[in-house]
């Protein structure tokens, strides 16, 4: 009994940490919910899709690197996390390539559909990658959330002539990738802060992009970049560059440091959600009865998922 009141302290303040987690968690997927609008608004109409991902890159290299200085945040990176970091940077890479180049064949609504898979596949690759079990509660959990995100896009939007294979694959190859970032830096996102993750990490996914970027440095590719855009295609650019760019990948170490990259992933079903209030906002969408049961369906999943016992809970019940 002596150890109560500790013990009760621990828990209040490890319960207190996750919800730190969680509202990262939240912020980082309502910016992701509106950036594939914000994204197609400007892509490939203004800015080709090899360009507008190195400019991403590069803004993301530059705003963490001064964020860096500014901060006086310097601390030393170990070779074997610095590995781990290059990866970092070549899978984000990849899933920023993928994400603007679904939108040469797709649309935001069919962006939005794919990304409902994420929690499914996250939990499959932590369970492989990280040892995490798969129980009937998260499980439950995953496919409930994926049910209310699929409801928002299945009653939200129509038939899209937009929707090719290719499009659809390329989404996918876009949530693989991000899958496999948040099993890959939930493991040093402990170590270090999201200011020196994300300093090198997008510095190494810049050496990949830029590179892929100079050959479509054109007025004809890029008339956004020489001035021949509307006012509202460079607001977008901003959003993207300023809060899908720097904001949530400074917050999504956070959430990764606190809560499992499945009960993180588990808020991309968020984002359809989001993107049907944006649409209802500005005139594209109308309020319907399956909104409201989407939300509900999503919170009732994310709550599953995340009371199900993690890897450590279970080892020690065992024991």
């Amino acid at each position: 009994m002596i150890f109560a009141p500790a013990t009760f302290y621990m828990s209040d303040k490890k319960q207190n940490r996750k919800w730190v987690g969680h509202l990262a968690a939240l912020a980082v997927y309502v910016i992701f919910g509106i950036n594939p609008n914000c994204s197609k608004a400007v892509v490939p109409q203004y800015i080709s899709p090899e360009v507008f991902t190195a400019v991403r890159m590069l803004f993301g290299t530059a705003a963490f690197w001064l964020l860096s200085l500014l901060t006086g945040t310097r601390e030393r990176v170990g070779r074997r996390d610095m590995h781990i970091l290059i990866w970092g940077g070549i899978v984000l890479a990849g899933t920023l390539v993928a994400f603007s180049e679904a939108f040469r064949y797709t649309s935001p609504c069919y962006v939005s559909l794919v990304s409902a898979t994420s929690p499914l596949i996250v939990m499959l690759m932590a369970a492989v990658f990280l040892k995490e079990p798969i129980s009937w509660r998260k499980s439950l959990g995953v496919f409930i959330g994926i049910g209310g995100a699929l409801m928002v896009v299945l009653f939200s939007w129509g038939n899209d002539a937009n929707a090719t294979a290719l499009g659809l694959l390329l989404c996918l190859v876009n949530i693989l990738f991000y899958a496999g970032y948040l099993i890959l830096t939930r493991a040093i996102s402990n170590k270090y802060s999201p200011i020196t993750m994300m300093k090198w990490i997008f510095l190494y996914g810049s050496v990949i992009c830029v590179p892929m970027g100079i050959p479509f440095l054109s007025a004809e590719s890029c008339p956004m970049l020489v001035g021949h855009a509307p006012v509202s295609a460079y607001l977008n650019l901003f959003t993207v560059l300023i809060f899908a760019t720097v904001v949530s990948y400074f917050l999504l170490p956070i959430a990764l440091r606190h809560i499992r990259p499945t009960t993180v992933s588990m808020y991309s079903n968020l984002q359809p959600l989001v993107t049907a209030a944006v649409a209802i906002a500005f005139g594209q969408d109308i309020f319907t009865w399956n909104k409201p049961v989407a939300l509900a369906l999503i919170i009732l999943g994310v709550y599953l998922v995340t009371t199900s016992r993690a890897k450590e809970q279970m080892t020690s019940a065992k024991l």
